[in-house]
């Protein structure tokens, strides 16, 4: 039965995407190196020291992760908020007794200052972030640690996600993926990966989800 609800955050629950592009263009300021914006918001959700190497090399990730934060923490904190709909389908999935989680990449703390900004703490049981795990999206990893600290299985859970990077990682482990298109990958590149739904908006989201729940049901 359709139980558990895995939710990446940035780009797919939370409209951060504005804040972190200021970030990423004052963090190209004060390092004073040059990346094309557009093919570091490509590179939303992967780790910052991931992302750090892609665009300035590897040996300025790390200087890339400390600016990076100061900067996020100066211009791109605030500039965050539910893309419409999400919030209802959270509290909604809350109220029909299912289990739901976030699982990023981000650090703890960064989370929870989201969380804090949105007063959403209360919509999740789990909260899976970089310290969580070894190894990040796409690998598997996360998702089974998810479905370990809420005591379900594979066949119980669907990952939802706008990256290839969440699509992946709920692949791995075996559960029902569903892509978002309102983040910050295109179409296009999500179907190349084959989840087993994808949604244009929030209301398409929300009225999968519930058919899922019922089409489970049904079965038992």
């Amino acid at each position: 039965m359709i139980n558990t609800f895995l939710f990446d955050f940035d780009g797919t629950v939370a409209d951060t995407i504005p804040g972190i592009l200021i970030t990423l263009d004052k963090t190209r300021d004060a390092m004073n190196v040059f990346y094309d914006l557009d093919k570091a918001k490509s590179l939303i959700g992967t780790p910052l020291v991931a992302m750090g190497a892609a665009l300035c090399g590897e040996e300025r990730a790390s200087e890339f992760v400390d600016t990076y934060r100061k900067q996020y923490n100066l211009w791109g904190a605030d500039k965050i908020s539910f893309y419409p709909g999400i919030e209802k389908l959270l509290k909604d999935l809350n109220r029909a007794g299912m289990t739901c989680a976030v699982v990023t990449s981000k650090r703890r703390d960064t989370l929870l200052n989201n969380l804090d900004m949105l007063n959403a703490h209360d919509y999740f049981d789990l909260l899976v972030t970089k310290e969580s795990v070894s190894h990040f999206k796409p690998h598997p990893e996360a998702v089974e640690y998810a479905l370990a600290g809420l005591n379900s299985e594979p066949k119980n859970a669907v990952m939802i996600g706008d990256t290839n990077y969440d699509i992946g990682c709920g692949q791995g482990a075996k559960v029902r993926t569903i892509a978002v298109t309102w983040g910050t990958e295109p179409k296009e590149s999500l179907l190349r990966c084959h989840p087993d739904d994808i949604v244009d908006d929030t209301n398409e989201l929300y009225e999968l989800c519930f058919d899922l729940i019922r089409k489970s049901k049904a079965r038992f």
